[in-house]
């Protein structure tokens, strides 16, 4: 059964005036993005990443099939 708490979230690089979230592989060359698994806290609503660096959607579907 599904876990209506977690999520499977895209993570792209971004620059800000800032900010920067920077999107690499194991070899620091720059990827499109990156998908990782987030809790929701119910009190909060606040997504807090638990699981990172998936390559694919279905990569980190495989890895949490609750989702």
């Amino acid at each position: 059964m599904a876990d209506p708490h977690l999520f499977i979230v895209e993570v792209d690089s971004f620059e800000g005036e800032d900010t920067r979230i920077s999107v690499t592989d194991a070899d620091g060359a720059p990827v499109r993005a990156v998908y990782c698994i987030a809790r929701r806290d119910e009190r909060s609503g606040v997504l807090t990443f638990v699981d990172y660096g998936y390559a694919s959607v279905e990569d980190a579907r495989a890895a949490w099939p609750e989702i």
